[in-house]
């Protein structure tokens, strides 16, 4: 730790940092364009000009590192008149269309300009015009009179995806953004330009005059397209979501995310089950829960526990598969508990994106599921399975194929907790509608061994409840003592359970970036 006088205060600050992060830690915020943490410091903007007591002149602090007995000023008359002319400048020539503007409402323009604005227009020319609705590439649109030249967007896709696609055209008045020639901006992580652009030159075509950003709630949660589970915040409102953006968590993505897991959200709106069905035809929760109920207890008298199988699932999350597995070994009393997905590999790069597209399947590990596809499909071709029961998205019936398929159909009765129409969902005996990722609190197990939390978003529509609470009501039916509706129920189990992994912790009390499970069978292969 250093120690230095900030604004006639003596502080502790961490050592090696800039002033601004400095500053940040004892609650002081230097306003900045230009500094972004997870990119190289270019220093061009100059509104992080502070006063350093034996320094020549004003200094720049994203720039400037703390060092023990500093005396830094922040807030006195020259800095904020030096504040004040930077802010002039860059609104010298930046058009007046913020009622129009995507990015009004988390604008830094806008921030500052209400604390450093100068109020009087004092230009007596009229203002470069530049090129609007500039077309960069699948993803970005960019207006270039919007644009500060703090070159975030460029340093980028040269220091971070090493792509190069942007650059910084023409001189003095005219410089401007540009792709570089030839080239569109279409790397796989385009998307983070529009995150790190400090002003609205730089927008999202998929978010685009969609939503007003004040009128967004905006709650953590994680993405849920590979294994990676890149945190995220999902900006949602009256039950809809509208666009995920990275979270700051360096023991998974840093401060990014893939454009294919950006665009991941579309379907928590689309193609939703909210109603239970049975063969294929909507019917009330409580006769479709009763049907459940009536036909594992036949299954379990007339051919014993053995005749029903569970399946978990590499899209649900760590609750409910525990709870899924308790349903079958506690109460139920069958051997056929499954950890198995067919989801196949995909596209995979040595940064963010990986090769196994389902984020929990390190979940099945922790609670020692089988996962041996062959030997489940010893046991459904066996005839043995009366009952099948299976959690979301494990692709038996979507990802298997048509042997697959002809599997699922030799078994008498099958009862899939869906959160979507999909393949399985109109084919199952009973379906039963469960919550997404965001519409409920639980914790995910990333490529790394990273437990991460969600955090719930909103409520579910219909009939939907998160899927631990459907699985607990089913135990409850079934004649059990044990039923969950709150994660903090499951989790007082959990930690009983698994307590080498788990001992200690409680939801509420997993850190903000996770908690690392650092035990050989969660090791990255």
């Amino acid at each position: 730790m250093a120690k230095i006088t900030l604004n006639g205060r003596e502080v502790d600050v961490p050592d090696g940092v800039n002033l601004i992060q400095a500053a940040e830690t004892v609650g002081v915020t230097i306003p900045h364009y230009c500094y972004h943490p997870g990119l190289p410091i270019d220093g061009n903007c100059r509104m992080c000009l502070v006063e350093i007591d034996g320094a020549r002149g004003p200094q720049i602090s994203c720039n400037t590192f703390v060092k023990d007995g500093m005396v830094v000023h922040t807030d006195t008359p020259a800095v904020e008149k030096m504040r004040k002319g930077v802010q002039e400048f860059l609104l010298l020539n930046h058009p007046i269309d913020c009622p129009i503007c995507d990015q009004a409402g988390e604008c830094r323009l806008q921030d500052y300009y209400m604390e450093y604005g100068q109020y009087q227009n004092r230009s007596m020319v009229e203002k470069v015009e530049k090129n609007k609705v500039v077309d960069l590439g699948p993803l970005v649109v960019l207006d270039q009179e919007r644009c500060i030249l703090c070159s975030r967007c460029v340093r980028f896709c040269e220091s971070v995806t090493k792509t190069g696609e942007l650059v910084i055209a023409g001189r003095g008045d005219h410089s401007r953004i540009e792709t570089f020639p030839g080239k569109k901006l279409d790397n796989p992580y385009s998307g983070n330009v529009v995150d790190v652009c400090p002003v609205g030159a730089l927008t999202s075509k998929d978010f685009r005059f969609k939503q007003r950003v004040w009128f967004l709630t905006i709650t953590k949660s994680i993405c849920t397209g590979c294994a990676n589970g890149c945190a995220t915040f999902v900006d949602h409102r009256d039950g809809t979501s509208y666009r995920y953006r990275p979270r700051h968590n360096p023991l998974v993505n840093n401060y990014w995310m893939c454009d294919e897991g950006r665009l991941s959200y579309h379907a928590l709106n689309e193609d939703r089950l909210v109603s239970a069905m049975t063969g294929g035809e909507k019917q009330p929760i409580g006769l479709a829960m009763d049907a459940v109920v009536a036909k594992i207890k036949v299954a379990m008298k007339d051919f014993g526990p053995d005749s029903v199988a569970f399946v978990g699932s590499a899209h649900a999350s760590v609750e409910a598969n525990y709870v899924m597995k308790r349903l079958a070994t506690e109460v139920v009393g069958t051997k056929n508990v499954w950890g198995v997905t067919l989801t196949p590999d995909g596209h995979a790069d040595d940064f963010l994106i990986k090769a196994d597209k389902t984020p929990n399947r390190r979940a099945f590990k922790l609670l020692g599921l089988n996962e041996d596809a062959d030997a489940l499909k010893r046991e459904l071709s066996g005839g043995k399975i009366k009952v099948l029961v299976a959690l979301d998205r494990n692709d038996l019936a979507g990802e298997g194929g048509s042997e697959w398929a002809d599997l699922l159909n030799k078994v008498p009765d099958t009862i899939y907790f869906a959160t979507h129409i999909d393949d399985w969902a109109p084919m199952a005996t009973v379906t039963l509608p469960v919550a997404t990722h965001v519409e409920q609190y639980g914790t995910y197990i990333q490529a790394k061994g990273v437990l991460q939390k969600v955090m719930k978003a909103y409520d579910a529509d219909g009939d939907a409840v998160p899927s631990y609470e459907a699985l607990g009501s089913l135990a409850r039916a079934l004649g059990t003592e044990f039923e969950y509706d709150d994660v903090e129920q499951v989790w007082t189990h959990l930690r009983e359970a698994y307590p080498d992994q788990l001992g200690g912790l409680s939801f509420y009390g997993i850190p903000e970036h996770g908690h690392s499970l650092a035990v050989p069978a969660l090791a990255t292969p």
